[in-house]
């Protein structure tokens, strides 16, 4: 009797601490991160977040641009467009179909391991090094989104113009493109790599300096 008395002090004095020991670990903070860790863990994660939802939403636009563009070139009578707009509108769709392709295989992906919902206090360099890879990925998603839809839009306007005379069609197609061209840039996520630019970026300070006997200036820069 004598023992299980002794059992049931041990547990009513272990059970407490332990319970209480756990709801201290639930209560505690979050790890306390420095300003620049913050800063980075919010452009890589809003630029994750926005990725998914940006790559979805220009996929869906340049799908049915090309399946519109297609079944009123294929199915519009000809009293209705002519055949130079026909042709106009053929290339619009050819010009959808490879921005579809361009996102179903060269994504913009963003990794955000150890940063959003699992923040750890061991990651300072590791959190550099994603905001990094997240600012190239987005460089080259800009370069491909610029100069891609620039270099395609060019060859619709010389098929448009020299190959088939159609240069009023050929302007159409090519101002309408790089418009679209361009409001994908806009609109894509590049907080990543704005923060690599600036967090990067060369600065210069004027420093104190306080000797014996003697005061000055010093400019300290970082590069």
């Amino acid at each position: 009797m004598r023992v299980f008395l002794h059992v049931f002090l041990q547990l009513g004095v272990l059970v407490p601490v332990v319970v209480a020991g756990v709801g201290t670990a639930m209560a505690a903070p979050a790890v306390d991160l420095s300003a620049r860790e913050r800063e980075i863990d919010d452009a890589v994660c809003e630029d994750f977040d926005w990725a998914a939802k940006w790559d979805l939403a220009w996929t869906a636009t340049f799908a049915l641009a090309a399946v519109g563009s297609a079944g009123t070139a294929v199915f519009a009578p000809r009293d209705w467009i002519g055949d130079d707009t026909r042709a106009g509108l053929y290339v619009t769709a050819a010009k959808a179909t490879v921005g579809v392709l361009a996102k179903l295989l060269d994504p913009l992906r963003i990794d955000v391991e150890g940063l959003c919902g699992d923040r750890h206090p061991a990651s300072a360099k590791a959190r550099h090094v994603l905001l990094v890879e997240a600012a190239q990925r987005e460089r080259h998603m800009l370069i491909l989104n610029v100069f891609g839809g620039l270099a395609i839009n060019t060859i619709g306007l010389l098929y448009l113009g020299y190959g088939r005379g159609a240069w009023e069609s050929a302007w159409l197609s090519f101002g309408v493109g790089t418009a679209v061209g361009v409001a994908s840039a806009l609109t894509a996520p590049v907080q990543s790599w704005i923060l690599n630019r600036r967090l990067d970026r060369p600065s210069i300070a004027v420093v104190p300096t306080v000797g014996h006997g003697s005061t000055g200036m010093a400019l300290a820069g970082t590069w």
